[in-house]
């Protein structure tokens, strides 16, 4: 690991700015936007070096998320014969065929930003279709329901633990 991280070089500079800078500058708008950038190179700070697993993490668990609905999704096409859902399941079996293992240990953050990006699609697009055309609430449905609720409950938790400071003890 490169020593200092990203994050505490920004932290570095917020303090820095916070101390040195902030002091020397009499009130007013220049000031103020010190005051703001400050703010924004600490936010900057704080979750910059947590990024990378944060999105590393949410893929795992949407992919698994998805690789558990298949065969519901498949029954729920079976009983309703809803195209839409149908098309949207082969999207993401094909996403999900797709080897996105990488030759390195690591992805990049591009990699991984576009790779949630496109299964976050896949997500919201099958909410739209669940919400769009709703039958009676079959039992096929509710536990497809269910399992989308537990994965955004837990995508909200992660990024919950990198947007919000540590509190101290």
């Amino acid at each position: 690991m490169i020593k200092p991280t990203i994050g505490e070089l920004l932290s570095g500079v917020a303090v820095s700015l916070r101390e040195r800078v902030l002091p020397e500058i009499p009130p007013g708008t220049t000031r103020r936007q010190i005051q703001a950038a400050i703010g924004i190179i600490r936010r900057a700070a704080l979750v910059c070096d947590k990024t990378g697993p944060y999105i590393y993490a949410d893929n795992k668990d949407i992919e698994q998320t998805m690789r558990g609905l298949l065969p519901v999704l498949e029954r729920a096409v079976a009983s309703e014969g809803n195209t839409r859902l149908e098309a949207v399941s082969a999207r993401m079996r094909v996403a999900l065929d797709r080897s996105t293992e990488p030759a390195e240990p690591y992805p990049s953050p591009a990699a991984l930003g576009a790779r949630n990006i496109e299964l976050q699609e896949l997500i919201a697009e099958l909410q739209e279709i669940l919400f769009e055309t709703p039958p009676a609430q079959s039992a096929i449905r509710i536990e497809i329901d269910s399992r989308l609720r537990a994965l955004l409950r837990r995508m909200l938790a992660r990024e919950l633990e990198i947007n919000s400071p540590k509190m101290p003890r």
